[in-house]
């Protein structure tokens, strides 16, 4: 019995041996294999943001100067709009004289002008009897603070303030056509281009209750404002031209050198998309601070005394309301930007986020347009910017939002592809060559722990 079982038992001992090897040199081949795999992974692993530091530089600098011209663009794109569009000098003409300190300097101004150009106390004088005339210069006076209260009950009526309007719309258009290069409206004769407000002088003689005798009076020259003098216009219509070039270009370049600046970081554009948010905001603020700045300055020089100070700061804060919008509407497009990238990191959140979102991205792409069209036609509906009324802007914001949704979905659907989710076993090639069948379980270890070797 003894003599039968020794053979086996040698057999037992020498398989566990050949084992034990079999399973070190696995181990050795594994390691030798990770470290071999890793080294010549390095390489392939370095992509042209690593290799070239030209590249980096190019990027870094593009995003820098387009910064820059981004908050140029925006002063440009105000000074555009708020000077030359109609509806928007007219909508800002109507938000001055809602304004109650503007409201009461313009109507100073208006009374003014009527005792100017009416010699209130001889009409007084003519009309009142000869013992009372002497009478006559304390009665204009005191006339006119009757005159200024009842000229700014006038301004503050909605007939008033719709003669306004009307009479700015229609300065401005011929404004527009003199700086375009002509058009037979609006006088330069005497040096000067003026705006004349007869009109509402003459409405708000008739809501105080001067006779129109004395109205009729009043000359053509009485309260027209000077927009500017005639020898200035060439460089009017020269800075005009410069400024509808700068408001249409400007943006253009802007936009095309932050696209140019994340297409060239291959293999670092999530990092500079995060880089292109923080220069909108950049760009932003620093258009809120420099209006600031320079609001100060203006409204210092411009109103030395304290009386028409608080008037000129309200002038400022509605002239440059688009401004401010605009400088807002930029740092609100950089937290955008912001988002998306920090969508695609690989911060946890944003991979729950695009777990959950991956079905749809990568079996149902018509909800997930669909989605981004809906949202796209509120923003659009809204307006709570205002390039929201620009069709180059909402054409710009279509494609990068369809470019957002294709770079998405080539994601997602390889972080989440279908197969993984859905628990299926991964194919693999047969040693046979390559059916790409799955791959048939091991069969179990005969019983015994190996072979044993026949008593024969």
């Amino acid at each position: 019995m003894t003599e039968e079982q020794q053979p086996a038992g040698d057999d037992a001992a020498a398989t566990q041996k050949l084992d034990t090897a079999a399973k070190s040199a696995a181990t050795t081949g594994k390691s030798e294999a990770a470290t071999t795999g890793k080294s010549e992974a390095a390489p392939s692993e370095e992509t042209a943001w690593d290799r070239s530091r030209g590249r980096r530089i190019t990027v870094r600098s593009l995003i820098a100067v387009a910064t820059v011209l981004g908050f140029v663009s925006i002063f440009a794109v105000w000074a555009k709009t708020q000077l030359l569009d109609t509806n928007q000098w007219t909508k800002t003409s109507s938000q001055l004289l809602e304004n109650k300190a503007i409201r009461d300097q313009t109507a100073t101004y208006l009374t003014d002008q009527l005792y100017a150009n009416v010699d209130v106390t001889g009409e007084l004088q003519s009309r009142l009897p000869g013992n009372l005339k002497l009478l006559a210069p304390a009665a204009a006076a005191g006339l006119r603070n009757l005159v200024q209260s009842a000229a700014e009950d006038a301004l503050a009526s909605p007939a008033v303030q719709a003669i306004w309007a009307d009479a700015n719309r229609a300065a401005h258009q011929e404004f527009v056509k003199i700086i375009n290069g002509g058009g037979p409206n609006v006088s330069t004769q005497g040096g000067v281009v003026t705006l004349n407000l007869q009109r509402v002088l003459t409405k708000v003689g008739d809501r105080v209750g001067i006779p129109s005798g004395l109205l009729a009076k009043i000359p053509s020259s009485a309260a027209n404002i000077v927009i500017f003098k005639s020898k200035q216009l060439k460089t009017a219509q020269d800075a005009a031209k410069a400024l509808k070039a700068l408001a249409l270009v400007l943006p253009i370049l802007v936009f095309a050198m932050f696209v140019l600046a994340v297409w060239l970081a291959q293999g670092h554009r999530r990092q500079t998309l995060l880089g292109v948010g923080f220069a909108f905001i950049v760009a932003g603020f620093l258009v809120l601070i420099a209006r600031r700045i320079i609001g100060g300055e203006v409204t210092s020089t411009l109103a030395s005394e304290a009386a028409v100070r608080p008037a000129a700061n309200a002038a400022w804060d509605i002239g440059t309301s688009l401004l401010r919008t605009l400088g807002i509407q930029a740092v609100i497009i950089g937290i955008g930007v912001l988002i998306a990238g920090w969508l695609g990191g690989p911060s946890k959140p944003a991979t729950a986020f695009r777990r959950m979102i991956a079905p749809y991205l990568r079996d149902r792409p018509e909800i997930a347009y669909g989605v981004v069209a809906a949202l796209l036609l509120v923003f659009i509906l809204w307006a709570p910017l205002p390039a929201a009324r620009r069709p180059l802007f909402v054409l710009f914001l279509i494609a990068v939002s369809i470019l957002g949704v294709v770079v998405l979905r080539r994601e997602t659907e390889s972080e989440f592809p279908a197969q993984a989710e859905a628990g299926t076993p991964v194919t693999v090639a047969s040693d046979a060559g390559g059916t790409g069948k799955d791959a048939p379980p091991a069969p179990p270890p005969p019983a015994g722990g190996g072979p044993t070797a026949s008593g024969s």
